[in-house]
C-alpha cells in the first residue's frame, strides 16, 4: 500500500469529484478525517504536487491517477512519516543548496523564477538542474531519477 496514495485519494473518494480547490482537499484531510492539523495537510498537499500525485489545472486541484482504484483499508490513519517525505525536486534543491553555499530559500527562489521565465514548458526538478548546473553543482547524480519521474507522468 502507498501511504501517500490512500492520504491523497481519500478526500476525492469522500467527496466523491474529480476536482477541489485546494483549501477543500486540506479541510478534508485535517477537519473531516481529523487526521492531521491544517499546517501538516498543507504540506501533504505540497508533497502530493511535487510527487505528482496531484496537479493544479483552472485552480483545481486533480489526483494524476484514479481514486477509486485505491483500496484504503476500514480505520485507515497515515503515520506521522508520511509527512516527512522528500520528494526528488526536495532532494535537488537541498543538494544545490548546500552546493552552493546558499539558502534553500534563495535557491527555491532561483528556480521558481527559472520555472516562470520557461512558462511552465519544463517540470520543476528540470528547472532545478538547470539552476544547479549554473551554480556549479554536479547534478548528474539527479538525471536518470528526473528522467524517470517525467517519463512516469507523462
Amino acid at each position: 500500500m502507498n501511504e501517500l496514495r490512500c492520504v491523497v485519494a481519500s478526500p476525492f473518494k469522500r467527496n466523491e469529484g474529480d476536482s477541489m480547490l485546494p483549501q477543500d482537499f486540506e479541510f478534508s484531510l485535517s477537519f473531516d478525517l481529523k487526521w492531521m492539523t491544517p499546517e501538516q495537510a498543507s504540506r501533504i498537499l505540497d508533497i502530493a504536487l511535487n510527487s505528482h500525485l496531484l496537479y493544479m489545472e483552472d485552480e483545481q486541484l486533480h489526483p494524476a491517477f484514479d481514486p477509486s482504484t485505491v483500496d484504503i483499508p476500514r480505520g485507515f490513519i497515515p503515520s506521522k512519516e508520511v509527512l516527512h517525505q522528500t520528494t526528488l525536486v526536495d532532494q535537488i534543491l537541498e543538494y544545490i543548496a548546500s552546493c552552493s553555499n546558499m539558502e534553500l530559500k534563495q535557491v527555491v527562489s532561483l528556480v521558481n523564477n527559472r520555472h516562470e521565465k520557461l512558462s511552465g514548458m519544463v517540470d520543476v526538478e528540470v528547472a532545478a538542474l538547470i539552476i544547479g548546473r549554473e551554480l556549479g553543482c554536479d547534478v548528474d547524480k539527479f538525471y536518470e531519477n528526473v528522467l524517470q519521474n517525467i517519463s512516469s507522468n507523462s
